[in-house]
């Protein structure tokens, strides 16, 4: 019976049709491909503003890394809200700071996060270009920075810190090259970068991306200088002496009088003022170059250390010397400190403070192999006095350093803030 039906010409043509129609069907139901209108170009501004938000992105990606770094290192910097500078936490109970002024205070402010405290100057003078105070103990959260003393590779970045007024601020560069420089009369390395250096960053830091302190950022001569962290090493471990103690109390340099200075300067004994610096108390009390001081509070001077007495434990004392000023005897009273600012006159009513008119006459230039030459003499230099006396005119300079027949003469010379003491022989 199956196999008749299986045979059977109906049945075929019926499966015939039921294919065809499952093949009609699956041809108009099969999926077809959506035609696709060409991509739409993006326009040169947007392609200039997709530049722009990746550049920004960059650009706040390394400010955040450069505030990080900062966070991470500002435990080493403090604010000296007395002097408008920053500090350099630098050794155990030392903080490094710009130069301090000749009227230095016997204390300064020293801001901490935790609260404010009192430091001590211990090494700072006109000859320095630097200052270090010390305190009795740094807070927990205070700690001197990681000191690295090696340059950076050229175009490596730098990072500036210091406090501005409140504020820690930053700033970042490139470092390029170190450079050895005078800086007040200390001869340091500079480590100079792209970074345009201000007055307010006075005392701040300058870091490699690592945090390493590579210098502290201080004033040379008109102008800031990054100077190296081994500069600031040799130049601490230079300046405790008895001599730069002397130069920072009283901005007085003494030596004893060599055998061929005696018989102009009479002296037996004493030592001799070889340097006065403007504004400091041995100006004030009116200390000139070429003065031999002979006692201290009565007591004989026989050599630069018989002054030890004006650096010491005592120093705050007022101190008699017994002095020899060519042929006058007199006694000078170095101030413990004082008020008055030297050479300023206040004119009432007038709102004004002069100053007064420079003295003596400047030297341009002087001809190599010259007795000026010889004695010292640099371009630059004003001559205040002969012999004590201030010059009355050009021909009476000309005729002291034209005529080698005449006796060894006294000058004084303005030099750089100071007074100097040269034997023109």
């Amino acid at each position: 019976m199956e196999q008749s039906i299986a045979r059977s010409p109906k049945y075929i043509a019926v499966l015939a049709l039921v294919s065809s129609v499952i093949l009609i069907v699956g041809w108009f139901a099969r999926p077809r491909e959506i035609p696709q209108s060409p991509p739409t170009l993006p326009s040169e501004n947007e392609l200039v503003q997709l530049a722009r938000r990746a550049e920004r992105r960059s650009l706040d990606g390394m400010t955040t890394y450069f505030a990080t770094t900062a966070d991470q290192v500002q435990a080493s910097l403090v604010r000296l809200p007395e002097l408008a500078a920053s500090g350099v936490v630098w050794d155990s109970g030392v903080i490094l700071t710009s130069p301090l002024p000749p009227r230095a205070a016997r204390q300064y402010t020293v801001a901490w996060s935790s609260g404010p405290d009192v430091a001590q100057p211990a090494v700072w003078g006109p000859r320095l270009p630097l200052a270090a105070l010390t305190v009795a103990a740094f807070p927990p959260d205070v700690s001197p920075a990681r000191r690295v003393d090696a340059p950076p590779a050229p175009g490596s970045w730098v990072l500036a810190i210091w406090h501005n007024d409140e504020a820690r601020a930053f700033a970042a560069g490139t470092y390029l090259q170190s450079v050895p420089v005078t800086c007040g009369l200390a001869r340091v390395e500079e480590r100079v970068s792209s970074l345009a250096l201000h007055p307010m960053m006075a005392g701040g830091e300058l870091f490699d991306i690592d945090g390493g302190l590579l210098a502290i950022i201080l004033p040379c001569g008109e102008r800031m200088a990054a100077i190296s962290t081994a500069s600031i090493a040799s130049t601490l471990a230079r300046a405790d002496t008895q001599e730069q103690r002397m130069l920072a109390r009283y901005g007085l340099v003494v030596g004893a009088i060599a055998d061929d200075e005696r018989p102009f300067f009479k002296a037996t004994g004493g030592v001799l003022v070889r340097e006065v610096w403007t504004g400091y108390r041995g100006d004030e009390a009116g200390l000139m170059p070429g003065d031999v001081i002979e006692e201290l509070n009565g007591e004989a001077v026989a050599s630069p250390d018989s002054l030890q007495p004006l650096t010491g434990p005592s120093a705050g004392k007022p101190f008699a010397l017994t002095m020899r000023r060519g042929s006058k005897a007199l006694v000078v009273t170095l101030p413990a400190g004082g008020e008055a600012t030297p050479g300023a006159e206040a004119v009432p009513g007038a709102g004004l403070v002069l100053q007064s008119p420079p003295r003596g006459y400047t030297i341009d230039s002087v001809a190599p192999g010259s007795r000026a030459a010889s004695a010292g003499i640099e371009p630059g230099d004003r001559l205040v006095r002969i012999d004590r006396a201030e010059p009355r005119n050009r021909a009476e300079i000309e005729r002291v350093f034209a005529d080698r027949a005449t006796p060894p003469v006294l000058l004084e010379i303005e030099r750089g803030g100071r007074r100097v003491a040269i034997l023109l022989r």
